[in-house]
């Protein structure tokens, strides 16, 4: 094992975090769309971010209350995503390494009856539904049947994802998941490329009072060895907090609900002793506030995590690098509620960063996981991206 120039990986990836349309948001129904810039906008002078702004936020992306500093200790600069896609498994996979370069399918006109006809031999379960639909439309439709009969309900929506449900007193979790692995399986073995299997367990005894009592996700997982994997391969730590687990199917999964645990968990990270990475996703700014166009509500939490960093920095030893990114745009003053194609920023910290440096425009985030491997010695398995870890040392 080679001995790394940094021993400890610390990457914050604050969701959400767009700092400006990229060339091609109008690709996405993105103009326009500045997730930190409408955020000052809003709070005017009271948007302060001083901890980001130390390393180098305020440099890549003035803004009201944010002006660039002449020369933070800090790595800093913008990247623009490469994949195709703006949904979090494809910003992180691209982030580990593996950009999305071609789209996945949606079953526009129903799940092919191949897949229907495998799952209900595997499953044993008779289907229903199976059209083109939105879980409120296919719970109201066929959720009377469902738990008379017994049957799984089964359908795409307009996203590449498949659903299940089924009434809580016709099936187990246990049993329920089971069939939920069971599709997941069979997509990943088929010719299709499908995103997630969602499953939902509902309540209620008519059409006017069902009501999703819990979801299991099972999305697609990578097909080829992402940075986690290399890393692990080669006997480095690997540590995920948040949503990060659960796009790369990660068994050592710290377990948290919110921000506030997140930054929790990677604060007593900080204190264990490992050489390797550790990724903690902050998604509350993406379900919370993004999705639910809540400016304010997204600019105070981003207040209190900067809060956050700057006591996380101080607890770094010489040998750690902290690496605070995003992964996509979810502008809360956007119309909608999907995600916006934006850069996102690119901030590195160390106690041996003494000086200042502003990266050219990274072309890729793939940029960021080569970078990883190269630390650790790895760099020549790195298929994607271009490795800055010179500009680190």
């Amino acid at each position: 094992m080679n001995k790394p120039y940094y021993q400890r990986i610390f990457m914050l990836i604050i969701d959400s975090l767009g700092i400006g349309a990229t060339p091609d948001a109008g690709d996405f129904n993105s103009l326009g769309a500045d997730t930190l810039g409408h955020l000052a906008d809003h709070f005017r002078i009271r948007l302060q971010l001083p901890t980001l702004q130390s390393i180098g936020l305020g440099n890549i992306h003035p803004t009201m209350g944010m002006t660039p500093l002449p020369s933070p200790h800090a790595v800093f600069s913008k990247v623009q995503p490469s994949s195709i896609g703006i949904s979090d498994r494809e910003s992180q996979w691209e982030i580990m390494g593996l950009p999305t370069l071609t789209a996945p399918d949606i079953f526009i006109n129903g799940i092919p009856e191949v897949v229907i006809n495998q799952f209900k031999q595997k499953a044993r379960r008779p289907v229903i539904a199976n059209s083109l639909t939105n879980l409120r439309v296919a719970l109201q439709d066929y959720g009377v049947e469902q738990l008379a009969t017994g049957s799984l309900i089964a359908f795409p929506d307009s996203s590449s994802t498949v659903w299940l449900a089924a009434h809580e007193e016709t099936m187990s979790a246990p049993v329920f998941k089971k069939a939920c692995a069971i599709f997941r399986q069979l997509l990943d073995e088929s010719i299709y490329t499908i995103e997630k299997v969602n499953g939902i367990l509902f309540n209620g005894k008519n059409p006017r009072d069902f009501y999703p009592r819990a979801l299991y996700s099972f999305p697609i997982m990578p097909s080829q060895p992402t940075v986690l994997d290399i890393l692990r391969e080669n006997n480095y730590a690997v540590n995920t907090i948040g949503k990060t687990a659960i796009l790369f199917g990660e068994s050592n999964q710290i377990q948290g609900n919110k921000n506030t645990e997140w930054m929790a968990n990677l604060d007593n990270m900080v204190a264990e002793n490992f050489t390797g990475l550790c990724v903690a996703d902050l998604g509350e700014f993406d379900r919370q506030y993004g999705k639910k166009r809540n400016p304010e509500g997204f600019g105070t939490e981003l207040m209190a995590i900067d809060k956050q960093i700057a006591q996380l920095i101080a607890k770094l030893r010489p040998t750690d690098l902290l690496i605070v990114t995003a992964n996509h745009g979810n502008d809360p003053t956007y119309p909608g509620e999907l995600h916006t194609r934006e850069y996102i920023p690119l901030l590195m910290a160390s106690p041996r960063i003494d000086t200042s440096v502003e990266l050219p425009l990274r072309q890729t985030l793939a940029d960021i996981g080569a970078t990883i491997l190269d630390n650790f010695g790895l760099g020549a398995n790195a298929q994607y991206g271009r490795s800055f870890l010179d500009h680190l040392m």
